[in-house]
């Protein structure tokens, strides 16, 4: 134990001086010395990030480089939103018309409806609409046989269910199942779409997204009906889609209405110079830069045709790594015009 006797000491705490003396200023009130001081630290701490902010602009393109960051996609479709440009106009309009009709997409082939479906996938899933809930089905009817046509759309239809939803409900979809029919499609629709609607008070619609739709053109007019009256059944308010493709044809000899009918058509064109600029320059701002030149080369030889715009992309910017340069010039663009012309003769 310790008994020593407490220790007692005064302090004497003296007031700061009014005025303190500065190398090369000389005598200053205290009062600016703390501002002046205060303004120096503040001035240092943003200079520092802006150091840290240039020493970061300046590192990325060397990075890039060295990882060989080559954003543009070409030959299949484009999924990111990030990388998607020039068709806003188009999505706003469809997914206003998606509320209560049906779309269909035409357009030269690779002018890039496939992407728009899969933007328009993306979009309906994550959209808090207040009064739908839309559930987005993409479908590729590529090489999809006449016989197995229904049966195909369903099979999509249900993959979007979760696994136990799928195990609980009475469907007449089987998955090996060679004769389903429209009629059983009409059934199981109104089940699932009733299962849905169960879970929210809001509208359900269901959303077929159909790429490759031509398909049909080759199937009897009959099942082209047969989906023209799904499209009528009492369950109508909560189904929709999006179909798409290069030439669907209109020919018709049947007394009903025919079943394009049904939509309203939204034609996609080649791109305007704005879009085109922005397809290219977009995916690589920060990283790498465009000269001019070679910016006008690609405009006057892609025609805005935004797969054409995205492989004078690819194919610059793997040139520009050849040479170990961040910048794509003119150059850059002429080899990558060389290899276009030579992949088109095979």
């Amino acid at each position: 134990m310790n008994y020593s006797p407490v220790a007692q000491a005064l302090l004497t705490v003296a007031p700061p001086p009014a005025e303190v003396t500065l190398p090369f200023v000389g005598v200053i009130p205290l009062s600016s010395a703390l501002f002046g001081l205060g303004i120096t630290s503040l001035a240092v701490m943003i200079g520092s990030l802006g150091f840290a902010s240039w020493l970061r602009g300046w590192r990325r393109p060397r990075q890039a480089l060295q990882r060989k960051f080559n954003p543009y996609v070409s030959g299949e479709p484009v999924r990111r939103d990030d990388l998607f440009f020039g068709r806003d106009e188009q999505l706003k309009r469809i997914l206003t018309v998606l509320h209560r009709n049906s779309v269909m997409i035409h357009g030269e082939r690779r002018i890039g409806k496939t992407s728009l479906l899969f933007q328009l996938s993306d979009r309906l899933r994550e959209a808090h609409d207040p009064d739908c809930v839309f559930v987005p089905v993409l479908v590729d009817l590529e090489g999809t046989p006449e016989p197995e046509f229904f049966h195909r759309l369903m099979e999509a239809v249900i993959e979007t269910l979760p696994a136990d939803d799928r195990a609980k409900l009475d469907l007449a979809y089987q998955t090996t199942a060679t004769d389903y029919s429209a009629r059983d499609m009409r059934r199981d629709l109104r089940v699932i779409i009733g299962h849905l609607q169960e879970q929210t008070d809001k509208t359900i619609r269901l959303i077929l997204l159909l790429d490759e739709v031509d398909v049909m053109n080759d199937y009897d007019q009959l099942t082209q009906q047969q989906l023209r009256r799904i499209f009528m059944e009492q369950f109508a308010q909560n189904l929709g889609a999006v179909v798409a493709g290069v030439r669907i044809s209109k020919a018709w000899d049947r007394p009903e209405s025919p079943w394009y009918n049904l939509f309203n058509e939204i034609e996609l064109t080649p791109f305007g110079r704005k879009d085109a600029l922005d397809l290219l320059q977009e995916p690589v701002k920060g990283v790498y830069r465009w000269d001019e030149d070679a910016l006008e080369f690609v405009i006057a030889h892609a025609n805005g045709r935004p797969h054409r715009i995205q492989q004078y992309g690819l194919e610059a910017v793997n040139h520009m790594f050849e040479a170990n340069r961040t910048t794509i010039k003119l150059a850059d663009v002429q080899a990558a015009h060389e290899a276009i012309l030579r992949m088109a003769e095979v």
